[in-house]
């Protein structure tokens, strides 16, 4: 994509002995150790350590969470070998908002507003994979959950509707929520033959669920949604209203051109399964077409084979949603947390199958499946343009991959309209990787664009920055920030400013917004 491309210009910042730490740093040191304890993402420490991370939800006959088990009752296995655990906790229903650092005026920051509750709920409604009917039957059962005002760990709503959109950000008060569910009028599904198939979408083969639109759609919000919520320390619960999954557990065979053509769509199954457990979400689908007539086999088992990946559980062939809703956030925040270094260092990219066994009888368990074993040392680079362009647009969340603090300096001359924006880079959020040199090497890009009315975006070209550094500069930097400028030029307005900062050796993204008024 000639445009994403464009955001990266090669500004290579050779970073010595004294350059990094010296007093022209962005951030000042009194106010960095007023923003207290850097906070480390578990998803680089995850990618550059290969810690596997193991959430496990064990219940009773009755459905009810077992909460006094210990770390002796379970045994880990990976491969079929027992792993040995480094951590063990177990996680229940808290909601404390994390003391966020300390900032600054007019200084920004992506810094997680909740890292000390059990588990994050995300509520996707699916508007693009679902008919209208059901769709709006589904939102007023979430609705009606909502009216009740329960107790809730931080949740969050999107929609997909034509992309993924931000309806609102983690938050416990559901009279905020409600209002916000209460007011969403979804566009509806834009692919749909006539109005015959929009009446009755699962009365043939081949209907509008399974089209190119809705799957591609699909897939990309699951994916950007796995790698937004990476930075999250902690379980994520995934909480998808949606008619069905619009890919198939079983090769789809089509005629094309006087052949038969076969369509596996498994792999790319396994890939976003893969995503959603290394950012340790828990997939909740919830069936939106409630009892239903129709064979829709296909579409369920797709949603149950990718609950059961990533640890969740299916809800269909019921009405009553809104206690499927319930139910679901209840199950995913009573969990036990366990963590471990594979034995196995063999990084071979194959899929390795985690089984757990508890000495208690009568109970189940749920946990990811597993995991590809690919190496600490593996580069990510497929989708950058498209996941940085995705997480920039204004109503995408904060991304939290790479986690950071900005500012916007002041014009230096009378034209009041040439800013730099001061970016300073957490570098424990970073993946600093050794090289044959011995050195410390991150690659790093961080872009701006700005939003005025409804125009199309202003991208201002993208600064990169190319560190390789001694152990002794290393050690310094850690520290302190990784610094990186943006200047922009903008006529007088309101401006609406998207920041973004990407990691190019694991693609995670951080993102956050700032307002910047142009006299």
């Amino acid at each position: 994509m000639q445009r994403m491309q464009k955001l990266f210009s090669r500004f290579v910042v050779w970073m010595g002995a004294i350059c990094l730490l010296a007093p022209a740093f962005v951030f000042s040191q009194s106010e960095q150790q007023q923003a207290g304890a850097v906070y480390q993402s578990q998803s680089v420490l995850r990618a550059t350590t290969r810690l596997v991370i193991l959430d496990v939800v064990v219940t009773d006959e009755k459905g009810q969470p077992v909460t006094d088990l210990k770390q002796d009752d379970f045994t880990v296995l990976e491969d079929g070998k027992p792993q040995q655990l480094i951590d063990f906790s177990f996680q229940s229903p808290k909601t404390v908002p994390q003391a966020a650092p300390r900032l600054a005026p007019n200084v920004v920051s992506n810094f997680p507003q909740y890292t000390s509750a059990s588990s994050l709920n995300v509520i996707l409604l699916d508007a693009i994979n679902t008919d209208f009917s059901n769709h709006a039957y589904a939102q007023d059962m979430l609705i009606k959950y909502l009216d009740g005002n329960p107790a809730i760990q931080p949740t969050a709503v999107y929609a997909l509707d034509g992309r993924l959109k931000l309806l609102h950000d983690f938050t416990t008060d559901t009279t905020v929520l409600r209002e916000v569910l209460a007011h969403f009028k979804p566009a509806g599904p834009t692919h749909i033959a006539d109005v015959y198939a929009a009446a009755s979408p699962f009365s043939q083969r081949g209907s509008f669920q399974t089209s190119d639109q809705g799957r591609s759609a699909l897939i990309n919000a699951m994916i950007f949604l796995a790698r937004s919520l990476s930075g999250y320390p902690g379980r994520k619960n995934l909480i998808w209203l949606s008619q069905g999954f619009p890919l198939s557990l079983f090769p789809d065979t089509t005629m094309g051109e006087g052949a038969f053509l076969v369509v596996d769509f498994s792999p790319l199954m396994e890939r976003i399964a893969d995503e959603l457990m290394n950012a340790q979400v828990a997939l909740y689908p919830i069936d939106a077409a409630g009892v239903s007539i129709g064979d829709r086999f296909a579409a369920r088992a797709a949603m149950i084979s990718m609950a059961e990946r990533t640890g969740g559980k299916t809800f269909y062939n019921r009405n009553d949603i809104d206690v499927g809703v319930r139910t679901s956030i209840d199950d995913g925040a009573v969990y036990y947390n366990m963590q471990y270094y594979p034995q196995n260092k063999n990084w071979d990219s194959r899929f390795r199958k985690i089984e757990v066994k508890v000495n208690r009888p009568h109970v189940q368990l749920r946990y990811r499946q597993g995991y590809f074993a690919i190496g600490p040392n593996a580069t990510v680079s497929q989708g950058t343009g498209r996941d940085l362009g995705t997480a920039l647009m204004p109503d995408a969340p904060a991304s939290t991959g790479v986690l950071f603090q900005a500012a916007v300096a002041p014009p230096a001359d009378k034209s009041a309209n040439k800013f730099v924006v001061n970016f300073g880079i957490d570098p424990h959020t970073v993946a600093f990787r050794r090289n044959a040199e011995g050195l410390q090497h991150a690659e790093l890009a961080c872009v701006v664009w700005a939003f005025h009315g409804n125009n199309p975006p202003i991208e201002f070209e993208g600064h990169s920055v190319n560190a390789n550094l001694q152990p002794d500069v290393y050690e310094r930097l850690m520290k302190g920030y990784i610094p990186c400028q943006n200047p922009i030029e903008l006529k007088r307005g309101d401006y609406t400013l998207r920041l973004g900062v990407i990691d190019r050796q694991t693609n995670l993204i951080g993102t956050a917004t700032l307002k910047l008024n142009v006299p």
